[in-house]
């Protein structure tokens, strides 16, 4: 999930062959978020997240060309996923409360659809799953308060039906995946045709392209009201199928318990996967592409929505599996890097996108992430003296 700006998304369409229709027919899922796995390569992320925080709450990464409220609600979505370093988090929650208009409204800066002004359906999904995952009220959240459900509601249909906002080329599936988990999460109603879009969405059948079948393109287009095929994957042009936008696709249906989907999805993901080079069985954005932390992180969180096992078994390639080969992309060295994740494009450097988003598939979690029980207060026994 990436900023409309540097943004890695997914792209799709429908695609089905012979084989997929058995394995479809067959397939069910029982969808149970788990929390966060713990291991000391998810503790020294967490860790260099928080030390990313200042005292003021703001995130401000050296290199990092993104907004402080941008780099703030990133870390803040890295450690929700944890559970560890609540501290930090919670003074990154405080100073998200005071810019949560910023974050939420389109500021014109960015190659997007939406008008400059608009509510951006993406981050208030993403506000609404973060503010639910620590407790907080994303009716009443921010200062001065803001109803980000009716925010996020208000869009349902302005520019497509069944479609919150409008269709960003680079990142409408994304956008859509993350406001329908967000809705459901905290319990309020959600159209039956918001979820039949991510479905229609999908590569399958007709004359689509074979590289392209069961995944999802990042924005699917339309001719005449009938949708266009999809295109097959491009590494070198970042089109077509891709694992992001499919990522977030299949963790929006398996929560929703729409199954029918989900087959074809894993095997274009399977299709993706990288089998070869030092970091096989690692994703690319594109297949075809290097892999990167970024896609692997996201798709390990689809394996698990959709109840595979991403630490080993089928998923694993010359016996190293997905979620172990994540943290080759993890800087131990030196200190002050220690734990962050580097950008394929740019090793040895940390990358805040590379991190946070990394620290989801280091902690085996899918959206929602569940909700992180309160902190208990440390209570000091009385001292009595006589």
């Amino acid at each position: 999930m990436v900023p409309s700006k540097h943004r890695v998304t997914t792209r799709i369409r429908r695609g089905t062959v012979a084989m997929f229709v058995t394995a479809v027919s067959l397939f069910t899922i029982s969808y149970t978020p788990a929390f966060a796995v713990t291991t000391p390569a998810s503790t020294l992320t967490a860790g260099w997240l928080a030390a990313q925080v200042g005292t003021d709450g703001a995130v401000n990464v050296p290199g990092e060309t993104f907004s402080a409220t941008t780099q703030t609600m990133y870390v803040a979505q890295g450690l929700a996923a944890t559970g560890q370093q609540r501290a930090a988090l919670a003074r990154a929650m405080g100073y998200i409360a005071l810019h949560a208009e910023e974050w939420i409204t389109n500021d014109g800066s960015g190659a997007t659809v939406a008008p400059s002004g608009s509510d951006l359906p993406e981050r208030l999904g993403s506000l609404i799953l973060l503010v639910n995952t620590v407790g907080g009220d994303p009716r009443s959240f921010g200062i001065p308060a803001i109803d980000l459900v009716a925010r996020v509601q208000a869009l349902y249909g302005i520019a497509t039906p069944g479609f919150y906002g409008f269709e960003e080329p680079y990142s409408a599936v994304q956008d859509q995946s993350l406001v329908v988990m967000a809705l459901k999460a905290i319990g309020a109603s959600v159209p039956v045709a918001a979820v039949q879009w991510i479905v229609d969405q999908q590569c399958l059948g007709g004359t689509n392209p074979a590289s392209s079948l069961g995944g999802w393109m990042a924005s699917r287009t339309a001719t005449g009201g009938v949708l266009n095929n999809c295109t097959a994957p491009n590494a070198l042009n970042y089109t077509g199928a891709d694992t992001n936008s499919t990522a977030f696709a299949l963790q929006a249906l398996a929560y929703f318990g729409t199954s029918g989907p989900l087959a074809a999805g894993l095997d274009f993901l399977r299709s993706s996967q990288t089998t070869t080079g030092p970091q096989a069985s690692g994703f690319p954005w594109f297949a075809g592409g290097d892999p990167d932390p970024n896609s692997t992180a996201l798709v390990l969180q689809a394996l698990i929505a959709a109840g595979q096992s991403p630490a080993g078994g089928s998923w694993s390639v010359n016996g190293v599996s997905p979620d172990s080969v994540l943290t080759s992309w993890q800087l131990t060295s030196p200190a002050a890097d220690a734990g962050s994740l580097y950008a394929a494009w740019q090793p040895g450097v940390p990358s805040l996108l590379a991190t946070y988003q990394g620290l989801w598939g280091l902690t085996l979690t899918a959206f929602p992430f569940p909700v992180l029980p309160p902190i208990v207060p440390e209570v000091t026994p009385p001292t009595f003296t006589g």
